[in-house]
């Protein structure tokens, strides 16, 4: 009886440690659990620091969220308003209309004036400020656009009709913008196209607001916003990736293939040559794996224009076939389009994709991180600090 009642307290004894000790494990892993994300930086965390670390500001609303952030630090640099979204239905003098009483519209609707002239008001809003081309449809004579502080003439006749209206230096955050509309004058929309280049700043992934950040999803953002990228070298082993023209599917019928190679000598077999009217092209890359390339087009013609990515640009070319180089920019895994728009008798051979080294470690190395471990997570007694150091490169150290 005695020894039954021995193992039945030693079992009882057991038990009460087993218990003591699972508790303790519980108890430390909510503690742990507790602790552990107060030193893990978000990526979303990450961009909201680093727009204001780079003084970006002015275009947050009020009260900004995450996507605020992201988008201030996207490479979105074209803004289309539609008329109708943003007048100021109290105050102004217009009707809506919504059926194509002077051709074609966008959106919902368009808006008409009046048997005298008005003034329409316009409120939008942009993230980021910069030199804005101002492109409007619009209907009438003698419109007057003001934006940023400059007043321009419109005219374009009895229909609904797009014309670029001129350059603007606006702040990022709310703008006010009118148009004075002469008598029975429309409007549609209009469109904010940003002046030169201006890449996103992420990681090469892009942005995943709740994931940890890492030191190489820090490197990659850090090193688009000190522009760094167009310095990678080529990685080693990397054969350039040719693509031609010759093997679009669908040429439009003023374009023929040649072989002639007394204009300057052509990398493919066979190469595009545009007739009397010139032509416009597109030519579709597959981009094997997200990264940094070197991208260059070899063409014909006087004046040429192409369109890569949202990068649009005026060549004035050479009557022989040359290479344009279109610079270093990141490219995601997939098909990307390169349009090109070519002059009367011009013409199109290849497109020469090279890729740069691009791995977390490259870019590590190009902001002096190289000891880092890509994926180690940044501390956060340690991002204000360093993120201000790097950005030093750019801007005074405060």
């Amino acid at each position: 009886m005695i020894a039954s009642w021995r193992i039945i307290s030693l079992k009882s004894f057991f038990s009460l440690v087993l218990l003591v000790v699972a508790m303790v494990l519980v108890v430390r892993g909510e503690l742990l659990a507790e602790s552990a994300p107060a030193d893990i930086v978000t990526q979303g965390e990450f961009a909201a620091t680093l727009v204001k670390e780079l003084g970006w500001q002015e275009g947050l609303p009020p009260e900004p969220k995450t996507a605020d952030y992201l988008t201030v630090l996207s490479g979105k640099r074209t803004f289309r308003f539609e008329a109708e979204d943003v007048y100021d239905v109290q105050g102004d003098s217009v009707t809506f209309r919504n059926y194509p009483l002077h051709g074609p519209f966008s959106g919902t609707g368009w808006l008409s004036g009046i048997a005298a002239p008005t003034t329409v008001h316009f409120t939008v809003f942009i993230p980021r400020g910069g030199e804005y081309l101002l492109r409007v449809v619009s209907r009438g004579d003698g419109q007057r656009w003001l934006a940023g502080g400059k007043e321009f003439t419109v005219s374009t006749g009895g229909s609904l009709r797009e014309v670029e209206a001129g350059t603007v230096l606006l702040k990022g955050g709310r703008q006010g913008i009118s148009v004075l509309l002469p008598p029975e004058g429309g409007v549609d929309a209009f469109t904010l196209v940003a002046s030169g280049d201006h890449p996103a700043i992420e990681p090469l992934d892009g942005w995943h607001a709740d994931a940890p950040l890492t030191w190489g999803d820090y490197a990659e953002a850090v090193a688009a916003a000190l522009n760094l990228e167009k310095e990678f070298a080529v990685a080693p082993g990397t054969k350039p990736q040719i693509l031609a023209f010759q093997n679009v599917k669908t040429l439009p019928s003023s374009v023929n293939l040649t072989s002639v190679d007394y204009l300057g000598t052509h990398v493919a077999p066979t190469w595009a040559r545009v007739g009397a009217d010139g032509a416009s092209l597109e030519l579709p890359l597959d981009v094997a794996a997200t990264g940094v390339y070197g991208v260059r087009v070899r063409l014909l013609g006087g004046k040429l224009m192409t369109d890569f990515n949202g990068k649009r640009i005026q060549w004035d070319g050479k009557p022989y076939l040359n290479w344009y180089d279109l610079g270093i920019t990141r490219l995601t895994k997939g098909t990307h389009t390169l349009k090109i728009q070519l002059p009367p008798r011009g013409g199109a051979d290849v497109v020469e994709l090279t890729a740069r080294s691009s791995s977390p470690a490259d870019y590590l190395a190009a902001i002096g991180l190289g000891n880092k471990k890509p994926t180690a997570t940044v501390p956060r007694v340690e991002l204000e600090t360093q993120l201000r150091k790097d950005l030093s490169r750019i801007r005074p150290t405060r």
